[in-house]
């Protein structure tokens, strides 16, 4: 018969407190842990990790990679994402990295690319931004044109920002963006105004010269030999008005040509002073057009004048100067890598020139041959000026060229009589100019805000080109005459072409 025990209430509370004894003594046997049965339990604190800026660790151009890089904390991370500080407008890339242990992160950043030119951005894994470093790229080393590296040594500076805001633009650009930056400060343009503003004054040179050649002292071999190509009796006095219709351009690098356009009258008179010599003067007034990549201006010319021809039998000799003064107007756009810029300029100019030709006419009849040969001087005087703006501006300083020239050449011409005793005569000439002397033009510039004097070079001038001419003249009567003409020169680094339409008036 099985025995039945009687568990009492005191005999539970006696089994309770031989558990906690044992548990006590097993806790205490083990060592460097000690528990105070008195102590209060308190809160655990979680520590979070705070990523911290590698110093010292730069991005190259290509992919870079990034291993053992120390990040503060105990707390592992887990997809952290590289910070790439870049610059606005500039591509950058990067994927995220896994921290593999405990105080590192390890493995390749993937692909982090820099197309920046002369910064060099930071990786880091702080949301601080800290701003690219200045690399050892020179900035000429991304000027394409001539003059480029002139002006980008003119502003390169080791510091990552300048006051200049301009600069700084161009500093954060890329490779493609700098040489259009830098072509753009450089404003190349300016140093072809001498090139194109001569070009724009030679129509009123040519024009005198036209009605020199015209002229018919009625003396002499000569009245026999030559066509009388203009109007008027031996004793005569002319008026003549001439209209001028210019253009060309001037070529220069960087695909930087720069268009001219000139449109323009010549109102001139002359008369006799005895058998062999005539004199004249002339005035006129033109306008022109410039046009370049981001660059438009306006020239505003006034024209002075006087000429001389000595006629002896089949031998002439034409002697003429001319005065000219420009108030030009310039606009300049510069815009690159987020920097926009607006640009006024405005300058006053005088151009001169002076010639000497002789000829010898060959004709007989009705027909002229004359073989010629001349000597030309001109000069070109610029003053100097501002432009106004923004941080793109640029304080021009004066300018002065001059050149001596010579051209040898063949005019012809054929009187002919219409029945309606109209006088009908083509005429041609084709002539070979060479200039004597420096052929390159140079503007020396400087940014108005920072930046150093530079040289800024324009198209050179063709030591050779060949000149055309050919016009028809058509006497309405003795004493009025309508003529009409085509120029052109061609050289290597410039071309220009006109259309000249001319009255005369004898009394």
């Amino acid at each position: 018969m099985p025995v039945q025990h009687k568990y009492k209430p005191h005999h539970l509370v006696l089994a309770i407190a031989l558990a906690v004894g044992c548990a006590e003594f097993s806790l205490a046997q083990q060592p460097g842990l000690q528990v105070d049965a008195d102590a209060k339990p308190t809160k655990t604190r979680k520590r979070t990790a705070k990523p911290v800026a590698p110093t010292g660790h730069v991005l190259e151009e290509a992919a870079a990679s990034v291993s053992a890089l120390s990040v503060e904390g105990t707390t592992t991370l887990s997809n952290a994402s590289l910070n790439v500080i870049g610059l606005p407008g500039n591509d950058t890339q990067s994927t995220a990295h896994t921290v593999l242990n405990t105080g590192t992160v390890e493995g390749e950043s993937g692909q982090v690319t820099n197309n920046l030119a002369f910064m060099t951005p930071k990786a880091s894994y702080s949301d601080t931004q800290v701003a690219p470093t200045r690399n050892d790229v020179p900035l000429e080393t991304a000027a394409t044109s001539a003059s480029g590296p002139a002006l980008a040594r003119s502003v390169d500076t080791s510091k990552t920002m300048t006051a200049n805001a301009a600069i700084n633009a161009l500093l954060a650009s890329n490779k493609a963006t700098a040489a259009i930056a830098i072509e753009q400060l450089t404003a190349s343009s300016n140093a072809n105004l001498v090139n194109a503003t001569l070009s724009s004054v030679s129509p009123v040179s040519a024009s005198m010269l036209s009605a020199m050649h015209q002229l018919d002292n009625g003396t002499g071999a000569i009245s026999n030999k030559a066509p009388r190509v203009a109007t008027g009796s031996e004793n005569s006095s002319r008026v003549w008005l001439q209209a001028l219709g210019h253009g060309g351009k001037v070529e220069n690098d960087f695909d930087n040509t720069l268009k001219h356009s000139t449109q323009g009258l010549v109102l001139g008179a002359d008369w006799r002073l005895d058998q062999q010599w005539h004199a004249g003067v002339m005035g006129g007034k033109s306008q022109t057009q410039l046009d370049a990549r981001q660059f438009d201006g306006d020239l505003d010319s006034w024209h002075l004048g006087a000429y001389a021809v000595r006629q002896d039998g089949p031998l002439a000799l034409r002697l003429g100067a001319t005065y000219a003064s420009h108030e030009g107007s310039s606009k300049r756009r510069v815009a690159f890598n987020g920097f926009s810029d607006r640009l006024k300029g405005s300058y006053d100019a005088n151009t001169q020139q002076a010639f000497a030709e002789a000829g010898f006419n060959l004709g007989s009849n009705n027909v002229t041959i004359e073989p010629f040969a001349s000597v030309g001087y001109q000069r070109y005087q610029r003053e100097k000026h501002t432009e106004k703006g923004g941080d793109a501006a640029l304080k021009v300083h004066g300018q002065t060229q001059d050149n001596f020239s010579s051209t040898f050449g063949l005019r012809a011409a054929k009187l002919n009589t219409l029945d309606n005793g109209m006088r009908l005569t083509p005429r041609f000439s084709a002539g070979w100019i060479h200039i004597y002397g420096e052929l390159d033009s140079e503007t020396r510039q400087q940014l108005v805000k920072g930046g150093k004097r530079f040289d800024v070079a324009g198209a050179a001038f063709d030591r050779d080109s060949l000149s055309l001419d050919a016009g028809l003249d058509l006497g309405l009567s003795a004493n009025h005459t309508l003529g009409v003409g085509v120029t052109g020169e061609i050289g290597t680094d410039s071309r220009n072409h006109g259309v000249m339409g001319q009255w005369r008036m004898a009394f």
